[in-house]
């Protein structure tokens, strides 16, 4: 089974773009692709939260995903609350999060960049290649 396709901002995002640029050369986002926008009226006060800090760390989240991020909030902030969520919650927070691109393992794959600004180098290395 082949890796499903990374989205063009995702790949940005993790760097992915760069290191491949010829992978991603023809990828392209949706044209009418939306902001992930404000939560639904209806989620509680702790699902809104939840909701906010993940859109904060997904940059790439857009209109689309909005369905699987409210099952997410949801299920996160049952956790909370609820000591005894069973095992099958658990999985399906799991598996949400994966195909939202929200796990650790997705995390290993962004490109942090921990240089600090105006370091020696980026004179040599900052400019357009020759």
């Amino acid at each position: 089974m082949p890796r499903p396709r990374l989205p063009a901002e995702k790949a940005a995002a993790s760097g992915a773009a760069i290191i491949n640029p010829g992978r991603f050369a023809d990828r392209k986002a949706p044209k009418r692709s939306r902001a992930i926008g404000e939560p639904y009226e209806r989620m509680t006060d702790e699902q809104k939260a939840v909701w906010f800090d993940t859109v904060a760390d997904a940059p790439w989240l857009r209109a689309h995903h909005r369905i699987a991020l409210r099952q997410v909030c949801i299920i996160a902030a049952r956790m909370d609350t609820d000591p005894d969520m069973g095992v099958s919650a658990h999985q399906a927070l799991s598996s949400l999060l994966s195909k939202l691109g929200l796990t650790p393992v997705d995390d290993t794959k962004v490109a942090h960049d921990d240089r600090e600004e105006g370091e020696p180098e980026d004179r040599f290395f900052g400019g357009k290649p020759n």
